[in-house]
């Protein structure tokens, strides 16, 4: 993601955050783009951890197929 600002990330914000000084703005930025590297990071490992219930010669396969 090129754009760290959170109206980058969310689009159009809340009149309530729009209101915060940028200090805050830019941390809660953080927070959440920190937040999205977690979840993609353990959605990945997910992804993998099951696939160990898949046989072994169906793996690339399902692989591909799911994008992993």
């Amino acid at each position: 993601m090129s754009d760290r600002s959170l109206a980058g990330q969310l689009g159009t914000l809340p009149e309530g955050i729009e209101e915060l000084p940028e200090e805050h703005r830019q941390d809660l930025a953080d927070a959440v783009r920190d937040a999205r590297r977690r979840q993609a990071s353990a959605l990945a490992k997910a992804g993998n951890d099951a696939l160990r219930y898949v046989p072994a010669l169906l793996r690339p396969a399902i692989r591909k197929a799911v994008g992993l």
